[in-house]
């Protein structure tokens, strides 16, 4: 009779703790869906921010650029490209308190050269593009906290006369370029080609009061 209570007993707890793990099984996995969704979400905030600094930053540069054209031609564009540019991306870096560039795997500027994050984002583009896939911003998370926002940029009409073809860049604005930019690498272009990327660094906490 008590072997029969013991066998019983031993049973009823060993289907308890099964439901038990079935129960934590479940939390487990809405946990997980939840973490999910938390990256989801913040990936979508960080595309948000990344753009908003990225087009804030062109429509500052290009203003600038228009203006610089309209009163001297080309040669005052690539004046201005030379010396307010970078000024210009550390200046906005410093009140967002970011690390900003603008990248290629063709380069103008040297301090522009990828990094291998930045240089994978834009060869994966490069394939896609050439596969006429659609391309869209990278996110990476790293293990420090910080978030990098990768975003491509594609050629614009007014940039034909600096970045285009040999059609396109006379030997004046070459020789102009040459004088600035010695290495440059940037120039075979067409209208909508992919020219490079915004690489954003967020450091961490950047997103916790947005």
């Amino acid at each position: 009779m008590y072997k029969k209570i013991f066998v019983i007993a031993i049973s009823f707890s060993a289907m308890l703790w099964s439901c038990d793990s079935d129960s934590q099984g479940e939390k487990k996995t809405e946990k997980d869906k939840k973490a999910v969704v938390d990256i989801t979400i913040a990936d979508s905030t960080v595309i948000k921010e990344g753009k908003k600094i990225a087009m804030g930053t062109f429509k500052i540069l290009n203003s600038k650029l228009k203006s610089a054209i309209d009163k001297g031609g080309p040669i005052s564009g690539i004046e201005v490209c030379s010396s307010e540019a970078m000024k210009l991306t550390d200046s906005i870096a410093k009140v967002y308190n970011i690390k900003l560039k603008r990248t290629s795997l063709k380069t103008r500027n040297q301090d522009n050269v990828p990094s291998k994050n930045e240089e994978i984002a834009l060869n994966t583009w490069k394939v896609e593009v050439e596969n006429g896939g659609k391309i869209k911003p990278q996110i990476i998370h790293s293990n420090n906290g910080e978030i990098q926002f990768i975003a491509p940029i594609k050629l614009k009409s007014q940039c034909i006369t600096c970045h285009g073809s040999n059609d396109f860049v006379t030997a004046e604005i070459k020789a102009k370029l040459k004088i600035h930019y010695p290495e440059d690498k940037a120039t075979g272009y067409k209208e909508g080609d992919l020219r490079g990327a915004w690489s954003i660094i967020f450091p961490k906490g950047y997103f916790d009061n947005l």
